[in-house]
């Protein structure tokens, strides 16, 4: 009749004396350490096989790999190894107006009166205030709008000294 136990260690005492009775100490017929001995002596004589690899030209080449390998992680974790992340749609279109704007400008090529000057700078620094703000928020099209404005503004402003 087989009973079921929670403990696995909880065997009747008359099975624990039967298991006890099985185990029995043996002592080797003959001294093992010479046989041993004679197997670890074959490992001895391979050791100066392994201090070839530890040459200097192989420490230095170890060394170096390690260095390499150092400074690619250090300059990935402080930034300056990763790519720039790609520009976004609006800082494309941003680009496209300053480059259309500078050509534009180009064009109509009209020295700005002293009377006219500080409206001229003040579109100038508008223009550079929104770009900087489309650096921080690239993806902003109400900045995109402003920017376009401005430099409407701007040329505007260029054309009507130049026709006049």
């Amino acid at each position: 009749m087989n009973t079921h136990h929670d403990d696995p260690h909880d065997f009747p005492d008359a099975l624990r004396w039967q298991l006890r009775a099985l185990r029995q100490d043996a002592t080797p017929a003959h001294d093992l350490w010479p046989g041993i001995a004679g197997r670890l002596a074959p490992q001895r004589a391979s050791a100066p096989a392994a201090r070839r690899w530890l040459r200097p030209a192989t420490l230095a080449m170890a060394a170096s790999l390690v260095l390499a390998v150092g400074a690619a992680g250090w300059l990935a974790r402080t930034g300056q190894y990763a790519s720039p992340p790609a520009p976004t749609l609006v800082q494309r279109e941003a680009d496209s107006l300053s480059r259309q704007y500078q050509a534009a400008l180009q064009e109509v090529q009209a020295p700005i009166p002293a009377s006219l000057q500080p409206t001229a700078e003040a579109l100038d620094r508008d223009v550079a205030t929104i770009r900087a703000a489309l650096a921080s928020d690239p993806d902003s099209v109400r900045l995109l709008e402003q920017l376009r404005r401005t430099y409407a503004h701007r040329l505007a402003l260029a054309q009507r000294v130049a026709y006049t």
